[in-house]
Order: structure tokens, then C-alpha cells, then sequence
């Protein structure tokens, strides 16, 4: 089995390509978690893992480069997040946010990837933000149409779905913001492993690893 992560800088998390080993391939963040986890309780399965996120992209940067790095991969699981950088491109550049155009290029990465693999298996991670550093409510308000579109897909594909948002805002009941993302953009140590806990949660049983762990 080939699981490949797309997205953005919160995917890529320093990942060192250019490495031997694969654990330094994977980047630092929740993307090391969740193969860390996968790898050492199922290795008969021989998984494989790819992490293929770039900082700073946006859902156009990521059609441009899908070619390349996802359909050619012929993965059996595609897990996807992004969007923040829809909203952060927006506020540097101030611009409105274009839902609709988001959403097509959004529709055209997972219509590709069906299209080469009927077979895929597709996760889809909720974008996020919490109110930190330069980060406002603001924020959250320009992205909130970004992932009540992209829930609106999933649902409607019936592809595995993983709120972050709500993840995130609920953790803040028993620490500050800061304490699991430190700049309300990219998680800490501790926001990454919630991102993993729950990206394993939801997807080990639809991958038919629930069963027989060593």
C-alpha cells in the first residue's frame, strides 16, 4: 500500500527529500506521526509513505505540480490538506478570497486523481486557524467558506473527512492557543499529534488495518 500526503508548509514540515533514511524524508510533523505509528504496528503491510507537501503552496501551486507529484506516484491512499494558503495569499495581497475559483481548482485535484485511479482512496483534511500572533477572527471568517466547501464535497463524495477546526478549537479548552499552534498557522509538536491521533482514528479502519496489529 502507497499513502501519499499533499498540501502545504503544515504537510511538508521540513521533509529532507534528498535523505536516505525515510523517517527524515517524512518532515517533522504530523505526516512522521502517522507513519511512525502505521509502520510500527503493521509492518507484514509493507506501506509505504510519501510526503510530498511544499510550503506555501496554494491549491493553484498544487495543480500545477499534481502531475508530477500525485498521479504519477499511482498512490492507493491520497490524503489532502490544504486551503490556509488561500486566505493567507489573500491578506498579504489585499485581495478578496475567490471561493469559486478555489473550490474548481480544489474539484480539479480530486477529479484527476479519481480519474487515474477509480480505485483511490481519498482523505480529506480540514484547513485551520486559530487566534494567534497575527492571526484574527478575521482569518477564521475569510476561511470558513473554504471548509464549509470543501465539507460540502466530501460529503457529497462520501470521502473520508477530518475536521480540524473543530479539533483545534476544542483542544484550546484545555490549553491556549499558542500552546498548539504557534503563530495560529503551523502547529507545535502538540497540534501535530493531534492532527495525527485523529487522521488515525478516522483512517486505519477504512485502510483495513483495524484488524490483526503486531
Amino acid at each position: 500500500m502507497k499513502i501519499l500526503f499533499q498540501g502545504d508548509s503544515i504537510t511538508n514540515a521540513f521533509r529532507k527529500p534528498e535523505e536516505i533514511n525515510p523517517a527524515y524524508q517524512l518532515g517533522n510533523g504530523y505526516v512522521f506521526l502517522i507513519a511512525s505509528s502505521l509502520a510500527r504496528k503493521y509492518p507484514k503491510h509493507n506501506i509505504e509513505f510519501i510526503n510530498r507537501g511544499v510550503s506555501g503552496n496554494t491549491v493553484i501551486d498544487l495543480l500545477k505540480r499534481w502531475d508530477r507529484d500525485c498521479l504519477d506516484i499511482k498512490a492507493d491512499v491520497i490524503s489532502l490538506l490544504a486551503g490556509v494558503n488561500y486566505v493567507f495569499q489573500a491578506i498579504q495581497q489585499n485581495e478578496g478570497c475567490d471561493i469559486g475559483s478555489f473550490i474548481q481548482t480544489y474539484l480539479s485535484l480530486l477529479d484527476s486523481a479519481e480519474k487515474c485511479n477509480p480505485r483511490v482512496t481519498l482523505i480529506i483534511m480540514e484547513p485551520f486557524l486559530l487566534e494567534v500572533s497575527e492571526v484574527t477572527s478575521h482569518w477564521k471568517t475569510l476561511l470558513q467558506p473554504a471548509q464549509q466547501a470543501i465539507a460540502k464535497v466530501a460529503a457529497e463524495r462520501k470521502l473520508l473527512f477530518i475536521p480540524l477546526q473543530r479539533i483545534f478549537d476544542e483542544a484550546c479548552n484545555f490549553a491556549p492557543a499558542a500552546y498548539w499552534i504557534y503563530d495560529g498557522i503551523h502547529p507545535t509538536h502538540a497540534g501535530f499529534n493531534l492532527i495525527a491521533e485523529a487522521w488515525l482514528a478516522a483512517a486505519t479502519p477504512l485502510l483495513g488495518l483495524a484488524e490483526n496489529p503486531q
